[in-house]
């Protein structure tokens, strides 16, 4: 299996996060894009870094972007920046790109939730149905993998979403195994049967809804969600929040090898 490790908030800059992926014996780092010292990086740069540190890349998507947006120019400022994130992985190399399911706004009304991608499911299906053309337009077909992550449990209809998406190859699927188990685990049959598409893994532990713990210092399978891994050959982000938690999940990681 690949590991890797994420940009921490106690990280200055790219440059740092690469000196401590290569001191914990790590292959890459995920750059998040909601950070600014992953934002304005050119593909030269992180080649550069690449080739310094013996490491590579993977991007982490803004968690709020939204390429569905069902007003106009909110979607349309959102697919530039993903057309931008798109090459500069293609450019630098990046194996993944790596994003959330947007679940947008919902209504809450005294008996239940009502999502609006779900309400007006036509509308809903023409963005996602844009998305993927614009994604396979600019990753085209050179290796890069457009990964979903699950975050609260997928939804009948972002399910056909995800579906829809998964029959372009320039799509795949990212498990993050702390959102699996706080959300009860509902999506374990969507990934379950879709086992060839998982390229991408989050891991972390849990406690609860309290994820993004140090492995083992939760109440996870961990042994189940590795062999998941290694079934599917998913590299995995050891997606820790601080530099002492990703340390101590390095040291425990042979255990569920």
């Amino acid at each position: 299996m690949t590991f890797g490790m994420p940009f921490l908030l106690e990280h200055e800059d790219v440059e740092e996060a690469c000196l401590l992926c290569r001191e914990l014996g790590l292959s890459f780092v995920e750059l998040n894009a909601n950070f600014p010292p992953c934002q304005g990086l050119g593909a030269e740069e992180l080649l550069r870094l690449q080739e310094r540190y013996g490491v590579f890349f993977t991007l982490h998507s803004e968690e709020e972007l939204d390429p569905f947006a069902f007003q106009p120019v909110v979607r349309a400022a959102w697919i530039e920046v993903l057309r931008r994130e798109i090459r500069l992985a293609k450019a630098a190399g990046m194996p993944v790109l790596n994003m959330h399911m947007p679940r947008g706004v919902y209504i809450t009304l005294p008996t239940e939730k009502v999502f609006l991608y779900e309400r007006y499911r036509g509308e809903y299906a023409a963005a996602v149905h844009e998305f993927r053309s614009i994604c396979e337009d600019e990753a085209g077909y050179a290796g890069l993998r457009i990964c979903i992550e699950n975050t609260n449990g997928f939804r009948p209809h972002e399910q056909e979403a995800l579906d829809y998406l998964l029959e372009s190859p320039v799509f795949g699927l990212t498990l993050d195994i702390g959102h699996l188990h706080g959300a009860g685990e509902v999506d374990l049959p969507f990934f379950a049967k879709r086992r060839e598409r998982l390229n991408h893994m989050h891991g972390h532990d849990a406690r609860g809804r309290q994820d993004h713990l140090a492995l083992g210092d939760g109440e996870i399978d961990l042994k189940a969600r590795f062999r998941q891994a290694k079934e599917s050959n998913a590299r995995m982000v050891l997606e820790t929040k601080t530099v002492q938690a990703l340390r101590t999940s390095v040291q425990r990681l042979p255990a569920w090898l």
